[in-house]
C-alpha cells in the first residue's frame, strides 16, 4: 500500500523546512519558489501552484525547479489529474541531474510519484519500473523499505501475489524501527496472502497491525486496518464486517478524509440491512458528487493556471469544453445508474412482497385445516368422554385412561398448539427460555447466534412456526436421542436464515420412519419456502439443518 497523499505532503514540508531553505530574507527578494513554499505550507494550493508554475518558467536553480515541478505533480495527483501530474513529474525528471548527488533525493521522490501515478492508472509494470529507479537514488535509511512496500503493492494489484509476498517476507525479516511503517507492511502482507488464499490464517497479522497503529496513534493507518478487516469478515462474519466498516467511517471523520468516508460508506451499503443501505446509498451519492465536483474544480483551476501562464485563450476554451463534456457524461452516467438502481430496488421489493404473501397464505391455510381437525377429532372425542362421565353410574378407570391417551395421541397427530407473538423484541429470550426447558443434569443445551440482529430479519409468521419446530425437535431429542450435549446455532447467509441442530445421542436409525411430529415439522418448513435436512452429526448423533428466506429487516 503506497504512502497516503497527506503523509507525503507532511514529509515534504518537514524535509524542506527542517533543513532550512536558503532564501534571501531581504524585503522584496523572495522568489516565486519561496512564495510557493509558503502558500503550500498554509494549504493555499491554488496560490502555491501559481507560484511554482511561474517559477519553472523563469527558474534560476535547477534543483528548485525540479522540486517545484514535483510539488505541482503532487497537487495534481491529489486532485485526481493523473495525466497532468505525470506531465509535471516528467518535467522534474528532465530538469534534475542524475550525476549531481544533491539532486538524488529529489529524483527519488519524483520517481516514486511517477510510480504512484502509474498505479492509479493501472499501469503496474511501469509503476514497478519507476519504484526501482527511485530506489537507485534513495538517500534515507527507511525509504528503501517504503519503496519495496510500494513495489509489492503494485505486484499485488497486478495479481502477482507470490512475488509480492516474497518481497513482504524479505522486508519483515529486517529490523524496522518505524512502528507505522512496520504495521503498514505487515497489514499489506496479510492482505496479499488473504487475496491469494482466503483460507490462509492472516487474522493475527491484521490484529497485530491494528494494535500497533492504535498504540502509536497512527490514525490514518487505522483506516487501512479497519478496511482490510471489514473485507476479511465480509463473507464469513458479516456482522463483524459491518462493525469494522462503521469504525472506518468514524475514523474517516476524525482524520477528515472524504475519500476514506466514501470507501467506508460503500462497504456499509453492501453490509448493512436493506433499510439502512438505502440511507447509506444516498450519503454515498451526495459525498461522491461533492468530492468529484471538488476534484474537478481543483483540476480545472490548476489547468487554467497552466494555460493562463502560456497566454493561450484558445487552449483555455478547448479545455473548458472538454471539462464540460466530461461532466455531462459523468452526470449522465450517474443519472443512468440511479435509474437502474431504482428499477432494481422496485423489482426487489415487489418480489419480496410476493414471497411474504405466499408464505402467509400457505400458513393461514394450514392453520384452518388444523382447526378443523381439532374440532372434528379432539372436541368430539372430549365430548364423548364427558358424556360417559355424566351418564355412567360406574366408571372403569383403565379403559377411560386408554381412551384419554388415544385422544392425546390423536391431538399430537393433528399438530401442536399454534402460538402467536406480539412482542418481537424479546423473541430471542423466548427461544432461550424454550431451549432452557430441556437443560438438566443429564442434558446440556448450548445456543449460538440467538441474537436480536438475527431475529429482527425474521417475520412474525416465521417466528410462530420456528418456535413450534424447535419445540418438536427438542421434544424428540428428549424422548429418543439420549443426548448429553445439544448445540443449536442461528446464522444469516446471503439473505437466508439457517438454524442448525446437532447432538451426541443415538442419531437417526438407518430405516427412519417419519412420525406425525417430523412430518409436521417438514410441512411447516415447506410452508415458509424453506428446506430441512436430516443427517448425522460429527459426534455420531443427529443433525438437522433448517434454511429459510429472510424477509424485510426491522429498524
Amino acid at each position: 500500500m503506497k504512502v497516503s497523499k497527506g503523509q507525503l505532503f507532511v514529509l515534504i514540508i518537514l524535509l524542506l523546512w527542517g533543513c532550512g531553505i536558503k532564501k534571501d530574507n531581504t524585503p522584496g527578494k523572495y522568489t516565486d519558489y519561496d512564495r510557493g513554499n509558503w502558500y503550500h505550507h498554509l494549504g493555499k494550493l491554488d496560490s502555491a501552484f501559481l507560484m511554482y508554475n511561474r517559477y519553472v518558467d523563469n527558474a534560476d536553480d535547477t534543483l528548485k525547479k525540479g522540486t517545484a515541478y514535483r510539488f505541482m505533480g503532487d497537487m495534481q495527483w491529489e486532485a485526481g489529474d493523473l495525466h497532468g501530474a505525470e506531465e509535471s513529474a516528467t518535467g522534474a525528471i528532465r530538469t534534475l541531474d542524475t550525476l549531481n548527488t544533491e539532486h538524488h533525493s529529489e529524483l527519488c521522490f519524483t520517481y516514486r510519484l511517477l510510480g504512484n501515478i502509474n498505479v492509479d492508472l493501472q499501469h503496474y509494470d511501469e509503476a514497478i519500473n519507476m519504484y526501482k529507479r527511485a530506489m537507485r537514488f534513495s538517500t534515507e535509511d527507511n525509504f528503501p523499505l517504503e519503496l519495496m512496500n510500494d513495489k509489492a503493492v503494485a505486484l499485488q494489484k497486478k495479481g502477482a501475489y507470490n512475488k509480492a509476498i516474497a518481497i513482504y517476507d524479505s522486508v519483515l525479516q529486517l529490523n524496522i524501527s518505524n512502528p507505522s511503517l512496520f504495521a503498514r507492511i505487515l497489514d499489506n502482507s496479510a492482505t496479499t496472502k488473504w487475496r491469494l488464499n482466503s483460507s490462509h490464517p492472516v487474522l493475527p497479522e491484521f490484529w497485530q497491525a491494528l494494535r500497533i497503529r492504535t498504540d502509536s496513534q497512527y490514525h490514518r493507518g487505522l483506516n487501512a486496518s479497519y478496511a482490510h478487516l471489514s473485507d476479511y469478515y465480509e463473507k464469513i462474519k458479516p456482522d463483524s464486517a459491518l462493525w469494522y466498516a462503521n469504525k472506518m467511517l468514524q475514523q474517516a471523520y476524525i482524520i477528515q478524509s472524504p475519500a476514506d468516508r466514501l470507501e467506508a460508506i460503500d462497504k456499509l451499503i453492501k453490509l448493512d440491512n436493506a433499510v439502512a443501505s438505502k440511507k447509506w446509498y444516498n450519503q454515498f451519492k451526495k459525498l461522491n458528487d461533492s468530492l468529484q465536483l471538488a476534484r474537478d474544480t481543483t483540476r480545472n483551476r490548476f489547468a487554467l493556471i497552466r494555460y493562463d501562464s502560456q497566454k493561450s485563450k484558445a487552449d483555455n476554451l478547448a479545455l473548458k469544453s472538454k471539462v464540460t463534456t466530461q461532466r455531462l457524461w459523468f452526470y449522465g452516467l450517474v443519472g443512468l445508474a440511479a435509474i437502474v438502481i431504482i428499477l432494481l430496488w422496485s423489482w426487489y421489493n415487489k418480489r419480496k412482497r410476493r414471497i411474504k404473501q405466499a408464505a402467509e397464505l400457505s400458513i393461514r391455510d394450514s392453520k384452518l385445516k388444523t382447526s378443523q381437525k381439532v374440532h372434528d377429532v379432539v372436541a368430539n372425542g372430549l365430548y364423548g368422554i364427558m358424556n360417559e362421565l355424566e351418564h355412567s353410574e360406574e366408571i372403569k378407570r383403565d379403559p377411560l385412561l386408554t381412551r384419554i391417551e388415544l385422544l392425546y395421541e390423536k391431538s399430537r397427530d393433528i399438530s401442536k398448539e399454534e402460538m402467536s407473538f406480539t412482542d418481537d423484541t424479546d423473541y430471542n429470550k423466548q427461544i432461550h427460555s424454550l431451549l432452557n426447558e430441556f437443560t438438566n443434569e443429564q442434558t446440556r443445551v448450548f445456543v449460538v447466534g440467538n441474537q436480536p440482529v438475527f431475529w429482527n430479519k425474521v417475520t412474525g409468521v416465521q417466528k410462530d412456526q420456528l418456535l413450534l419446530i424447535l419445540r418438536e425437535i427438542m421434544t424428540n431429542m428428549k424422548k429418543h436421542s439420549g443426548a448429553t450435549n445439544v448445540v443449536v446455532k442461528c446464522k444469516e447467509d446471503n439473505n437466508s436464515g439457517t438454524i442448525s441442530y446437532s447432538d451426541d445421542g443415538k442419531g437417526f436409525p438407518a430405516d427412519i420412519q417419519y412420525g406425525n411430529g417430523l412430518n409436521n415439522t417438514v410441512n411447516r418448513i415447506q410452508a415458509l419456502n424453506g428446506e430441512i435436512i436430516f443427517g448425522k452429526s460429527d459426534k455420531g448423533g443427529a443433525s438437522i439443518a433448517i434454511r429459510f428466506p429472510l424477509q424485510a429487516s426491522k429498524v
